[in-house]
């Protein structure tokens, strides 16, 4: 009676097993500053607050860029962050910037990841919300920010 044996072997040394692909580093968010290039004005979070509010007229748009801070403050420690420790979302094209204001009626956002016009609709108060998503994933939220139409 012949008999046989079949072998499968699981290990190699040859190196063929795929590395997974390489994740990239998360980005670090601890603040966001808005600025208007035509009046200079910035607006900026500290925790969980912002220093400053963007008033914009009924019917006209008022442009605003979008910055980011990586390095978090004191709380006690209400400067506005320094220039040169700002970034935008230019060299992370897998980030999106969605920025809502609450009450639609009073004004609205057009924009993308580098910043946008808010523009008034009707006289009044309302807040913005500005998000930073990785694909469909929240990477980090600012406080909501007053917003005023005259």
């Amino acid at each position: 009676m012949l008999f046989g044996v079949t072998c499968v072997s699981a290990c190699g040394g040859g190196g063929d097993i795929a590395a997974p692909p390489p994740t990239a580093p998360r980005l670090e968010i601890a603040s966001i500053v808005l600025e208007d290039p035509a009046t200079g004005d910035i607006v900026f979070s500290h925790d969980n607050h912002w220093h400053g509010f963007p008033v914009v007229r009924v019917g006209q748009p008022r442009t605003l860029r979008v910055h980011f801070v990586k390095q978090g403050r004191a709380p006690d420690d209400h400067d506005m962050p320094p220039r040169n420790e700002w970034f935008t979302l230019q060299p992370h094209p897998d980030h999106a910037l969605p920025v809502v204001i609450e009450d639609p009626t009073r004004a609205q956002w057009s924009g993308d990841r580098l910043g946008g016009a808010v523009v008034g609709q009707s006289a009044g108060a309302s807040r913005m919300s500005f998000r930073v998503l990785r694909n469909t994933t929240t990477v980090w939220e600012a406080p909501p920010l007053n917003l005023v139409v005259r």
